[in-house]
């Protein structure tokens, strides 16, 4: 009689004890992305607009965050989109290359300058990315790699110099500016909800 008594008690303890497992999975975890995200990031705006009718209600600006299509005003499925105040002081919105090939690094030139500007190996000034236009955004997929890359302008005035080591799995974004450029890892933060 005694052994009937604890089983249940000891069946109970299991469930308690893994139903708070999964609970502390819930609030380790951010909520998967939906399955028809769009990916909107703001740089450089403070407090951050309204863009493709979203708000970023205070989130963090230089992560990529899910958000469902159906909750905007003209995204893609899958796109990835930066907000930014581009060389007049004008919000833009530019959709950026999209991610094809998960094997391989993608490298995101993103061009907030007048004048094209261009990505380059420094020492052999090959374009990585060639000329890329005033409030847009060029990208490549590239393997793996230790280099030295340049952001250029049109003039080939340096804009940036960068020593990187590029990891599968990672994805980077250049952000060229009139007084300079500067390297963002693209990271991704909480869904953006309705």
């Amino acid at each position: 009689m005694i052994k009937f008594k604890l089983y249940p008690l000891i069946a109970l303890s299991f469930v308690s004890v893994g139903t708070l497992g999964r609970t502390a999975d819930n609030e380790l975890y951010d909520a998967p992305p939906p399955d028809d995200a769009a990916f909107i990031r703001w740089i450089d705006t403070d407090p951050a607009p309204e863009v493709l009718g979203v708000r970023s209600l205070g989130l963090d600006g230089d992560a990529f965050h899910p958000v469902s299509v159906a909750l905007t005003d003209g995204a893609s499925v899958g796109a990835f989109y930066t907000a930014a105040v581009n060389a007049l002081g004008h919000l833009v919105v530019v959709e950026e290359p999209p991610r094809a090939d998960k094997s391989k690094v993608l490298v995101t030139l993103l061009n907030l300058t007048n004048n094209p500007v261009r990505l380059v190996l420094t020492d052999q000034k090959v374009d990585v990315i060639g000329a890329t236009a005033a409030n847009a955004a060029g990208g490549r997929s590239v393997n793996p790699v230790s280099a030295k890359l340049s952001v250029l302008s049109v003039s080939d005035a340096v804009l940036g110099v960068f020593d990187v080591q590029l990891r599968r799995g990672q994805n980077i974004t250049f952000v060229a500016r009139p007084e300079g450029a500067e390297l963002i890892e693209n990271r991704f933060g909480p869904n953006i909800e309705g």
